[in-house]
């Protein structure tokens, strides 16, 4: 599970390398809001910057720079790819390797349920 503080940057492991056939791969990252699951999904190229790569991966995102999340619950979804990835309204894992799926925790004060 991953937990992320909302307007902080949040590290966090996964075992991610060990589930792919690829060497070195780029990690297009796609969280959905479990709130609204017809809202448009979130994605993130997240960038491995662990030492040990075969034994875990390390990510650090910036939320509120990186991405923007609501407060509450997202299911996650990790795809590899052997070429590098572009984030724009047409970004999509179609002929990706699915990797990893879980779930993600944000957490934060909020003056309405909607933030």
């Amino acid at each position: 599970m991953i937990y992320i503080e909302k307007d902080s940057t949040n590290t966090f492991a996964l075992t991610l390398t060990e589930n792919t056939s690829w060497v070195a791969p780029y990690w297009l990252f796609k969280f959905q809001w479990e709130f609204d699951m017809a809202s448009d999904p979130i994605y993130w190229e997240g960038v491995d910057v662990s030492s040990y790569p075969s034994r875990y991966n390390l990510f650090d995102l910036e939320e509120g720079v990186d991405a923007t999340f609501k407060i509450g619950q997202y299911t996650y979804t990790v795809y590899a790819s052997v070429d590098p990835l572009t984030i724009d309204e047409n970004t999509s894992e179609v002929g990706l390797e699915e990797v990893e799926e879980g779930r993600m925790v944000v957490n934060g004060t909020s003056t309405t349920i909607y933030d």
